[in-house]
Order: structure tokens, then sequence, then C-alpha cells
């Protein structure tokens, strides 16, 4: 008895089990008794799947050939509950992640396993050596990748972050790594390329330290069941079941992908439903030939916006010399209802919106509202087109007359002002309703105007809030030239401008909330003489409401409102454009009805 309370196996066993539940405790929280209990019994054979495969070789589970395996398991038990208990352990009352402990102990086991079983059978050649490298470095760049991301935003990965890792396309995610300072993409490569080594050369030795392996043929049995269940239970697809996939890193990346599925299913609702779409006039239209203006930002702050707040550079003056103009309308109290830009488009440029029980894959947007009403529906982009996976705004994008996205270079700058090319395509002598989508202040701020246009700085030379206010500059001067190309060639009556959301230029991008800053928005509308003079009530509605509290998923019914639309799809009550307008401070909300406005105390 006493040999047997003593053996490297028994004594191996009960430290890693000591160890491992001491850590999945301390990085928990709010643990009930009976998940406290139920993890005490489910770790326990996860640790013998560890330490019994190298007690049935005769070998140390310490010995270094099994530092590959161990280096696995280890980077998969620590890193997302580690991640996650740093950043809220302050803030949420339960969670805890023991799906990444057991599968972090299955990949150990699964790996050891597998060197064992080639070493006894002597496969261990090069192929198969550069085979276990290449799987154990590709299941390392998953932590790694999450421990970069908390270096960046000092945050675990969320399903915002998440989301915008899904969002974005190739040339997005190239300009964001060229961002990065030489060294540190230096320093990145280095480490990979060392990461990589190091699991080759341990693997090499592990060829070497094994080869006097010979089990019996129990242990070959014993060993090649376990394999076989583990790459089993490893690789099993479905989320409900499949252990690996209910990690935390991987249930998260599967519920961002779902939504992403399920908003597809917009698509299909669209084309059964749009023939039922009801929409009216309650004025016909002109004879002569109109023109509507939708502009999307994209992270403009009102609080770096000299016209919307006290900022002292001029960040508008294009805007500013129209401030006492009558035909413009200036919202300086403007939220955006998310501070990211697919959940606020999906609402902005639909009936769904914080304030009612609808759906984005059953609601109707403005482009349809438009068509319906008689106007020649375009997009124009300077986003790019996600490819592949469709996200809500492109889906939105694809139901217009015409649609079309900038072509995207890595290589060169690509400003807004490639988007201008777009209108002379717009046939002036039909109703038109142009949305276009700017790339606006989206970070890096440097490569979003040209260098020519550098008002405050130096041309070319890196530094957040010069780079930021300047793209914020050349916005502006985006904004005069489409109002004046429209106004002389299209017949220019309405213009409607906001911002998806705010961002805060001296912080990199933060795919999580951390302050009222980031959803400070600038919104305003322009409306000509001639149509204030046939819509009077909508131009009164505006001017007393320009004072009033909006959040930019209500556009969707300001654009109702302005193109005096009747249907059972505009809700008036929701429209700064109607006398109507409920709204105010108290009963707003922002972070997706989380969020009340009167919480913001950054305020002018």
């Amino acid at each position: 008895m006493l040999s047997w309370l003593t053996n490297y196996f028994t004594i191996s066993t009960i430290l890693l089990y000591i160890a491992i539940f001491l850590f999945y405790a301390k990085i928990s929280k709010g643990l009930g008794n009976k998940a406290f209990y139920l993890q005490m019994r489910r770790f326990l054979p996860c640790i013998l799947a560890v330490t019994l495969p190298p007690y049935l070789a005769d070998t140390s589970l310490l010995s270094s050939a099994f530092i590959a395996p161990l280096l696995v398991g280890i980077a998969w038990i620590i890193t997302y509950p580690t991640l996650y208990f740093m950043t809220y352990k302050n803030s949420a009352v339960s969670f805890s992640y023991h799906f990444d402990i057991v599968i972090g102990l299955y990949l150990s086991s699964f790996f050891i396993c597998l060197s064992i079983l080639c070493a006894h059978f002597h496969i261990m050649s090069l192929p198969v050596i550069i085979l276990f490298s290449v799987l154990e470095f590709i299941l390392l760049l998953i932590p790694v990748f999450q421990l970069s991301y908390y270096d960046i935003y000092h945050a675990c990965i969320s399903e915002t972050g998440m989301m915008a890792v899904q969002q974005t396309d190739k040339n997005e995610a190239l300009e964001f790594l060229y961002a990065f300072p030489w060294k540190t993409k230096i320093i990145s490569i280095g480490a990979l390329i060392c990461l990589g080594t190091l699991l080759l050369y341990c693997n090499i030795s592990a060829a070497t330290t094994l080869s006097h392996i010979s089990l019996d043929i129990k242990a070959i049995v014993f060993l090649t069941a376990l394999t076989i269940f583990l790459a089993y239970y490893l690789s099993r697809p479905d989320p409900e079941t499949g252990a690996f996939l209910r990690t935390g890193f991987m249930e998260l990346y599967i519920d961002v992908k779902e939504y992403f599925k399920v908003s597809g299913q917009y698509t299909a609702y669209h084309q059964a439903n749009l023939p039922n779409l009801e929409v009216n006039l309650s004025t016909p239209l002109p004879e002569k030939p109109q023109t509507f203006i939708l502009v999307i930002g994209e992270s403009a702050s009102r609080d770096h916006m000299s016209l919307f707040s006290n900022y002292e550079r001029d960040t508008t003056p294009w805007l500013s010399a129209h401030k006492n103009s009558s035909e413009f309308f200036l919202f300086k109290n403007s939220y955006a209802c998310w501070h990211q830009t697919v959940p606020v488009l999906e609402r902005a440029l639909t009936e769904l919106n914080q304030y009612n029980a609808k759906t984005f894959n059953t609601s109707f947007s403005i482009l349809d509202i438009a068509k319906k009403a008689g106007f020649n529906t375009y997009w124009f982009s300077n986003q790019g087109y996600v490819g592949s996976v469709d996200t809500p705004v492109t889906l939105i994008a694809n139901t217009a007359d015409r649609a079309a996205w900038t072509k995207q270079e890595i290589t060169k700058k690509q400003c807004d002002d490639a988007l201008l090319e777009y209108l002379p395509t717009v046939d002036p002598t039909k109703n038109n309703f142009i949305i276009f989508h700017l790339m606006g202040s989206h970070d890096n701020f440097q490569t979003r105007y040209p260098e020519e246009f550098t008002i405050w700085g130096t041309p070319g030379k890196y530094h957040l809030i010069d780079n930021y206010d300047n793209s914020l500059a050349y916005t502006d001067y985006l904004l005069k030239e489409i109002y004046t190309y429209a106004t002389e060639h299209l017949n220019l009556q309405g213009l409607v401008y906001f911002s998806d959301h705010s961002t805060i230029p001296d912080k990199r991008r933060q795919p999580d909330f951390t302050d009222f800053l980031t959803v400070r928005i600038p919104m305003f509308v322009y409306l000509s003489d001639n149509y204030q003079k046939a819509h009077p009530d909508v131009s009164l509605a505006l001017r007393k409401h320009e004072n009033s509290y909006w959040t930019n998923d209500l556009t969707y019914d300001l654009v109702c409102g302005i193109l005096k639309v009747q249907s059972p799809n505009y809700d008036a009550t929701q429209s700064l454009a109607s006398s109507e307008y409920r709204f105010s401070r108290e009963n707003l909300t922002t972070l997706l009805g989380e969020m009340p406005l009167t919480a913001d105390q950054t305020e002018n």
C-alpha cells in the first residue's frame, strides 16, 4: 500500500489534480456546490488520461519528450479562463470555464499517446514529426491570438470583439497589421518562428527520447483505444456535444458565426415579402426629378467637431459656414445605439431599433421604402465588400437597384473621394435615393485623407489626434463635394448625415464599450428651400427638435418622414421629421437598450 502511494504515477496524478482544481476554483466565480463537486469528478479521468500513458510507457510525464504536448495543453487550460477572469472578475456575478481545462488535458493526452504509439511502432519519421508540429502550432495560434488581443485591448476577447474579427476582410486586416510599428511586427514574426522551431525541435528530440519504448499488448490496446476516443471526442462537430467547440473561445466564435448565419435569412424574407410592402406618399412626387441622399459616416466623434462642440480646432469648416442657414438642421444631442458598425446599421437602415420588438430578418429597409415610393436606389460604399460571408449591411446594400463598392488596394490609400466618381453615374432624369457609406475616420486615421490635405501635424507623420482631426476635416470636405454636385446636377432636395458610432482617437480600436465618447456622434439634415416650401411641416418639426435627443437606430423613421411616406411600416412617433416625435433624454438608450442616455456624464 505504501509503495503505491509513493510511486511516481500516483504522486504526479495527485499533484496535477490538486493544481488543476485549485486553478479552476481560483479563476471561477459564483460556483455552486453542484458545479464544484461535478468538476471534482470530471477532472479526475481527464488527469488520468495525461498521467497514465507515460506510466504505461515507463516514462516520466515531465520527460523532455512531452514538452510540446504539455505546452499545447497548458496554453488551452490557462489562456481563455485566465484572461476572462482578469477582465470580468469585478463585474460578472458568476462564470467558469471547465471545458477549456478538459480540452487542454485531453489535447496533451492525445499527443502524448500518439508520440508513444508512433515510437513503439518505429514510425516517428520526419513527416510524422512535421505533422505533429504543424498541428500543435495551429492549436497554439488560438491562445497566442487571445494573448495578443489582450495585450492590445487589455481585455479578454468578447462577443463584440469576435464580431469585429469575423467582419474584417483581408484588406482591413492587413491594414490593421500595417499600422503596428516595424519593431512590433518583427518581434511578432520572430516569436512565431521561434514557437514553430521549438515545437519541431521538441518533437525531433521526442523521437530520440522515446526510441527505447516497448509496450506490452495491454498497453497497446489501451493507448490505441484512448487515442481513438480522444480523436472522436475532440473533433465532434456538434456545438451542443463537441467539447472542443464548447471552450470559451470556440463557443464565442460559433455564437457570432451563427448570428451572421441567422442574419442571412433576411434575404429570403425580403424576396418573399417585399411585394406586400405598402408605401404611399402623402403628396405625389413633383414632375421635376429630385434626389435625396443619406451619408453614413464612420467613427466620427462630435466631441472633435467644432460645429457640434467647443472643440478648439475647426474640423468642420464647410458645415460651420452653414450653421445659421435655414436649409441646415444640426442635431447636437445625437448618439449611436451601439459602438460597432454592423449592429448599428442593421438597425439604422431598417425598422428594427432598440424600442420595438422587431427582428432584423423580418424588417424592411430604407432602400425598400424608397424603391416602393418611386425612387431609383443606389448604394455606394468605400468600406469594401466583405465577400463570401454577407454581413447584414451587405445584405441590405444588395437590395439597391445599383450597389457598388470601391476597389480596395492595401498598397495604397483608398480615400473617400473615390466615391465621388459614382455621382455622374446617377441618372438626373429619375427620382433618386442614394446612400453613401464612408470610410470616414476609421482607424488607421492617417490613411483616411491625402497627405496634401494635412491641416494639423506633419504630412505623413503618425499622430493619433492630428490624424483623426484631419480625417474629420476631410469628411467635411467630401460632404461639401457631394452636396455641391447633387445640388447642381441632381436637384438635391434632402441630405442626411450621421456617423455609425464614435471613437476615442488616442486609444486603439476598442471593441468593447468603455465610455460614452464612443457613441456621441454628429448628425445633420439639409432640406432645400423648394422642399421646405412644399413640406413646411417637416422643416418645422426638425427645427423644433434640433435640441432633442436622438439615437441613430431611428434613422429609418427620420428618412421615412423626410420622404413623406405613409406606410404601416413607418412610425411617425419615432421620427424627428414629425411633430409626433416622442423621445427624450429620459427614455432613450444606447448599447442596444442596456444603457440610458441619462448616464452620460461627458456632455458639454
